[in-house]
């Protein structure tokens, strides 16, 4: 079992009480290749199997789960898999309470086991035929951020979030779909690494968007709570989530959520650099994000070991309501104190950083 990351910092909460452990896709393989046998449970919706599911599994969907209590073992590990860890993470939960003390949830899910094992396992589409929505997740390993392209292939319009420096992935990407591209959106001012907004709006002339609150001195379009930006018959509605930074955007397309390093995955962004402010992130993760439903899907703009986060690029709100250490807080005060106390030192070039990204 795999112990979940955390951040620099001393607040490291033991698993809550009734918590069920969870299982990195690495550690599930070696247990799949090992003599003594484990029970995989397949607790995904019987229509999502035809994405593909693990060899040598069981399905018994999280609703039905009830009923076959009594075809389960008690004597062998159960590791319960979806799509990405929610519904899992409940069943193995539910497991556990009654009497299945070896049960365990993938972390990650189905999607993450394709992705870091076993690529012949096909993955979720990210895209969505029946409308033309495409949805592209852009990660770059050496910095640990990620960016997104998301167009309607009807419209033939997209927008690109928080991409990097290098415009040339964005360019090919609305080259070989023959994408116009309409709008560059920052979530924030970023501080760890040179934004690319400047570079892919010279090569497309789009216009960039950013908060109402941001201090930025080039050419922006500016975005308040509820506005919306329209590609094609899509749009991509800003959420103002202060907290990380004073003019920090969460961006909402359907039932996903664009966090930014508002809601990262295992973890949260700071609040102790440049204008952060503890009570406002936690005003933004409470009283906004997680009054959405826990199917609703997370895209971060940071992942892997170099901000101490697991190397996983999606998640859900409910998975990470049940495992996210900057969530399970028990009250403002605790969040408060977690934001504030025991981070390492401010970053050497922060400032040139931000002063950069806030002038080209």
């Amino acid at each position: 079992m795999s112990a979940p990351a955390t951040l620099p910092h001393p607040f490291v909460h033991p698993p809550r009480a009734g918590a069920a452990p969870l299982i990195d896709p690495v550690a599930l393989a070696r247990l799949l290749a090992a003599e003594s046998p484990i029970l995989l449970l397949d607790v995904r919706p019987a229509r999502e199997r035809r994405f593909g599911h693990l060899p040598w599994d069981r399905a018994v969907p999280l609703e039905g789960l009830a009923t076959a209590l009594a075809d389960l073992p008690t004597d062998r590990p159960i590791v319960a898999y979806d799509h990405l860890g929610f519904r899992a993470r409940a069943a193995a939960e539910f497991l556990a309470q009654r009497g299945f003390p070896l049960a365990a949830a993938l972390e990650g899910g189905i999607d993450e086991y394709a992705r870091a094992v076993d690529p012949s396992i096909p993955r979720y589409p990210a895209d969505d035929p029946a409308t033309g929505l495409m949805l592209r997740q852009l990660p770059r390993s050496e910095s640990g951020c990620l960016s997104y392209l998301v167009a309607d292939l009807g419209a033939r319009e997209a927008i690109v979030i928080d991409p990097g420096r290098d415009s040339a992935p964005y360019r090919e990407l609305l080259g070989t779909h023959d994408l116009a591209l309409v709008g560059i959106v920052e979530t924030h001012t970023h501080a760890d690494h040179l934004a690319g907004h400047a570079a892919l709006h010279a090569a497309t002339d789009a216009p960039i968007w950013v908060s109402r609150r941001s201090p930025a001195a080039y050419p922006h379009r500016a975005l308040a709570d509820g506005d919306a930006i329209r590609f094609g018959a899509e749009e991509l509605v800003a959420i103002e989530t202060p907290g990380h930074t004073r003019d920090h955007l969460t961006l909402a397309l359907r039932d996903q959520l664009f966090t930014g390093d508002t809601l990262l995955l295992g973890a949260c962004g700071r609040t102790d650099l440049g204008d952060g402010s503890p009570d406002l992130l936690y005003e933004s993760l409470h009283d906004k994000l997680l009054k959405r439903p826990g199917a609703t899907e997370v895209y971060p703009a940071h992942f892997g070991t170099r901000h101490a986060l697991p190397d996983r690029y999606v998640s859900t709100l409910g998975f990470e309501r049940a495992t996210n250490e900057a969530l399970r807080l028990p009250s403002r005060e605790a969040f408060r104190a977690y934001m504030t106390e025991g981070w390492p030192p401010k970053p050497a070039d922060f400032d040139r950083i931000v002063a950069e990204n806030l002038r080209a």
